[in-house]
């Protein structure tokens, strides 16, 4: 096996050569060679080319073992200090606030160091700080009982954002490592002992946000993942002890805590994508699912068993939907390099809405705001061409449907029995609506074939399909005054009007108003073939199931033609 070779070794070698070559070049024209070059530069800008993790830190076991010793003769002092407060020397508080300042002291130092520079001795002096600190403020709650539960979180913060600033300022991402690592346990360690969870959770999603802008301003982009998901674990812990039984935290306790996950982080996520033109990244999402998750989730679910705040909560989750669509419209254009962006806007927007409507309102509102909502999307799908709002329309229509009764009403063009008239009102407007915008023009299908930018117009094309049968099923069933008894006959008359309808659809297959409704006359006449096995065999007499086939046969054949003459 060929001896290693470094890229310094390979680089000179192939300089080596090449000033052969030009010597025998020049003594063959007749000139002198090109001057040497010096290759040590070379080498010294390629070995500055990426810097990497703490870089600066050359190994050097002289000055190791001096920051070494330093380090021991640090810790000196501070069983020096222990040892005072140990004896009576001093009141317990005063031990542990020198004690405090003395580790604080030696972060101060480490900053000197770095600008000295040596940084060895700054990384040394650093984690000698958190040391000290870390147990100390351990100590000071259990052993001398000088720091409640929210004392001993703010002492703890102080310690944690003064190692963290250490660590930006010196550009040491070890010390940052070591003193989230430590923040970490050490809250961890007093949350688990006090047996409280509240003050511990800010802290830990302080903690997140400050690591999520260290890898925002230094790119230490490890760093905000562990701290990230003990972020939302500390707000899940206090938002199951308000669910419980007995609850052992209050409900504004619990909403605090997500308000302040939330408000962090999409602050943080706002900051860098909207001020500072970045593009979102893969953390921010995962960050946004679990925050969104822990943090509207649970408040959703503390309001639901509390039974109070539900109109507050939801009427704040609507608000920053709306800001959040009028953010992604305006300063995230779809032909931008932020393309990104809009799609995690309006996204996040379109889950603010629905969760804050079904909170704020239910029943007959809720379908009627949903409604609207799904029309203020479609006019945006329209005035701006974007197929995603064309999607955001779709779920909404979809979600008021399933609110206001209109997949009720369309479940009965096919079985079961009628509804009860006041259904039709609410589910009248959504299927208004949806009419509306199946016969417009944005919502217009490539033909013969859709393709998948054509699925937000198909689905609202069945909406409004589904929703016509239901209303047609519903007004002749209440006319002739059918009721159980006329089982058999319903069932006819519904595969009647089905079939009309697929060879309506069939005719509709063409370009223009309503051409997504035409792109169902198949899936129609499949379903109807469903209805005929599974209904009409079972609830229809001869002489009915006659006119049901023939029906259905007929629009089996006029059909294709119907697609053809279109």
């Amino acid at each position: 096996m060929p001896p290693m070779t470094t890229l310094e070794d390979q680089i000179s070698a192939l300089t080596s050569r090449l000033e052969s070559v030009e010597a025998r070049l020049a003594a063959l024209e007749g000139r002198q060679p090109l001057p040497r070059v010096n290759t040590a530069g070379v080498s010294t800008r390629l070995g500055e080319a990426e810097p990497a993790i703490d870089a600066g830190l050359q190994v050097d076991g002289r000055r190791l073992t001096t920051a070494l010793g330093r380090s021991f003769i640090i810790l000196g002092g501070a069983f020096l200090l222990r040892a005072l407060t140990d004896a009576g020397t001093w009141p317990s508080a005063v031990g542990v606030a020198v004690g405090l300042l003395y580790g604080l002291a030696w972060l101060a130092t480490s900053v000197m160091a770095a600008r000295a520079p040596d940084r060895i001795r700054a990384l040394f002096d650093g984690a000698t700080a958190l040391i000290i600190g870390f147990p100390l403020v351990i100590e000071a709650t259990f052993k001398f009982n000088l720091l409640g539960a929210t004392n001993a979180a703010a002492v703890l913060t102080v310690l944690t954002a003064g190692s963290l600033l250490a660590s930006a300022i010196t550009r040491l991402q070890t010390l940052a490592w070591l003193t989230a690592i430590g923040g970490m346990l050490t809250g961890l360690t007093l949350m688990v002992r006090l047996g409280v969870v509240a003050p511990y959770a800010i802290y830990f999603v302080a903690l997140g946000v400050a690591a999520l802008w260290l890898g925002y301003m230094r790119e230490w982009k490890l760093l905000r993942w562990p701290t990230g998901l003990l972020a939302a674990a500390g707000v899940f812990g206090v938002t199951t002890r308000a669910l419980g039984q007995t609850p052992l935290d209050p409900p504004t306790v619990a909403w605090l805590m997500q308000a302040a996950l939330v408000i962090g982080y999409f602050a943080s996520i706002a900051v860098r994508t909207l001020v500072r033109g970045r593009q979102v990244i893969a953390f921010e999402v995962v960050q946004t699912v679990l925050v969104l998750l822990v943090g509207m989730g649970g408040a959703l679910a503390v309001s639901r068993s509390a039974g109070s705040g539900g109109l507050v909560l939801g009427t704040s989750l609507v608000v920053l939907g709306a800001v959040a669509y009028l953010v992604s419209f305006a300063f995230v254009p779809r032909d931008s390099a932020g393309a990104l962006n809009f799609y995690f806007y309006s996204s996040l927007a379109l889950i603010f809405v629905l969760s804050g409507l079904a909170v704020a309102v239910t029943g007959a509102p809720q379908a009627l705001a949903l409604t609207a909502v799904a029309a203020l999307l479609a006019v945006a799908w329209w005035r701006s061409g974007r197929v995603s709002l064309g999607g955001h329309a779709a779920v909404a229509l979809v979600v008021a449907s399933i609110s206001g009764g209109l997949l009720a009403l369309a479940e009965t063009a096919f079985m079961g029995e009628l509804p009860a008239p006041a259904v039709v009102a609410t589910a009248g407007l959504t299927l208004a609506v949806a009419l509306g915008i199946s016969g417009s023009r944005i919502s217009g299908c490539h033909l013969p074939r859709p393709i998948p930018s054509d699925a937000p117009a198909i689905v609202i094309g069945l909406l409004a399909l589904a929703g016509t049968a239901g209303v047609l099923t519903f007004a002749i069933g209440h006319a002739a005054g059918w009721g159980a008894d006329d089982a058999g006959v319903l069932a006819t008359a519904r595969t009647a009007l089905l079939s009309g309808l697929a060879v309506l659809a069939a005719w509709l297959h063409r370009p223009g108003a309503f051409s997504s409704i035409g792109t169902l006359a198949y899936p129609l006449l499949a379903a109807i073939g469903i209805k005929l096995a599974l209904a009409d065999l079972r609830a229809s007499t001869a002489a009915t199931l006659f006119i049901a086939l023939a029906c259905y046969g007929a629009a089996l054949v006029l059909v294709p033609r119907m697609q053809r003459g279109a």
